[in-house]
């Protein structure tokens, strides 16, 4: 039986087959230009009409409830199969979830702490570096700690320029320039909103790893890694997939 499983985040979507125990067939394409049905149904028959129908498509969905309804839409009339969303709940999957409430989890991050857990020996950091900064602490025997959220990079730069008066016109879109000390507002911009992220990644970890221990594993993921890691002081493990290795295991173990 092959099942489909999505990241369906803010500004992409990230997919894989999965097949005999197998993650295969990778792919990820920007969907924020698919707020109509007509732009969503072209977006789809580009990226998936092609793949043999799953038996099974399992997303994380933190896109809203258009996308939402408009990926389901596509999957039943394409594929004649129902949608299946993952929800945080209370336990799954041999961890446990801190939230009061636990479906207001984010469940990108729910099911990257379930393959973090599920690969990890002893406790471990979840940081998920996409369009927010997430930082999510297990314990050892999979007890959810509770958790951060910040803007992520380009989050923080468009905040910065919606509520300045002067920085937008000076900004250069050719200018992607990062130093520690800037000479034109755009280095500036870039240089500061990326030392913020880094600076609170760093910070964070190294005083959960105090309090947890120094077996403590840091696990990355999300878009913006590959930007943030080779700055990051701490040892990090890098794992692109490690939402959609999370929905595998979700899947598997729940039919």
């Amino acid at each position: 039986m092959t099942i489909l499983v999505m990241d369906a985040g803010n500004t992409r979507i990230k997919w894989a087959t999965l097949a005999q125990g197998v993650l295969d067939n990778a792919g990820q394409a920007s969907h924020q230009d698919t707020h109509t049905k007509d732009h969503f149904d072209a977006f789809a028959a580009q990226h998936w009409s092609t793949q043999p129908p799953p038996a099974r498509v399992v997303v994380a969905n933190v896109a809203g409830p258009d996308f939402a309804n408009s990926l389901s839409g596509w999957i039943r009339q394409t594929w004649n199969i129902d949608t299946e969303f993952m929800t945080p709940q209370h336990a799954a999957c041999g961890i446990h979830n801190a939230y009061l409430d636990p479906q207001k989890l984010g469940a990108d991050r729910w099911a990257a702490m379930i393959a973090a857990h599920r690969n990890v020996k002893g406790p471990v950091c979840v940081i998920d570096c996409g369009t927010a900064i997430t930082i999510d602490i297990l314990t050892a025997s999979g007890e959810h700690q509770g958790g951060l959220i910040v803007p992520g990079l380009t989050m923080m730069r468009r905040t910065l320029l919606a509520n300045t008066q002067d920085i937008d016109g000076k900004m250069d879109d050719e200018n992607q320039s990062c130093a520690i000390l800037a000479r034109d507002t755009q280095g500036g911009v870039n240089g500061g909103t990326l030392y913020t992220a880094i600076s609170v990644i760093d910070r964070v970890t190294t005083d959960l790893a105090t309090e947890l221990g120094k077996n403590m594993t840091r696990v990355i993921t999300g878009g913006d890694t590959t930007t943030l890691l080779p700055l990051l002081a701490g040892r990090y493990r890098h794992e692109p997939t490690l939402v959609l290795q999370g929905l595998a295991i979700f899947a598997t173990e729940n039919t």
